[in-house]
């Protein structure tokens, strides 16, 4: 079975950007039906467009990406992750601790260029 990647809000920017690699590696996975999205990170994507022609354009694009729910168990788990890392002195955003409890309740990987998923939430996610 091919691996499903959790794609986070800073790679979709860089690929809507057209970053030379980014996008190519996204379309790869595109056509290999291997990349998925979560309300929060749609969320993140529709507040940063300049446009009402961005936002449209982003709109019907999302909708060809396949989402991950997110329930109150996902919450719940976050808060609990959360709670574990600021124990351990790593005080990370929660939209980035929720993205890696969705994943890896989903058994995902997450692609993401946001330095937590490389230091505080290496042991409980998959970056790429």
């Amino acid at each position: 079975m091919k691996d499903k990647i959790l794609v986070d809000t800073s790679v979709w920017i860089e690929y809507f950007r057209n970053k030379q690699g980014i996008a190519e590696i996204i379309d790869d996975m595109l056509m290999q039906d291997r990349v998925y999205i979560m309300g929060l990170i749609i969320a993140e994507l529709l507040q940063g467009v300049k446009t009402k022609k961005e936002l449209e354009m982003l709109e019907r694009y999302i909708d060809s990406i396949p989402t991950v729910p997110c329930d109150d168990k996902d919450w719940i788990e976050a808060g609990r992750l959360s709670f574990k890392l600021r124990k351990d002195g790593k005080i990370i955003p929660l939209s980035d601790v929720l993205i890696a409890a969705t994943s890896l309740k989903n058994n995902m990987m997450i692609f993401s260029f946001d330095q937590h998923f490389n230091e505080g939430l290496k042991e409980v996610s998959h970056p790429l």
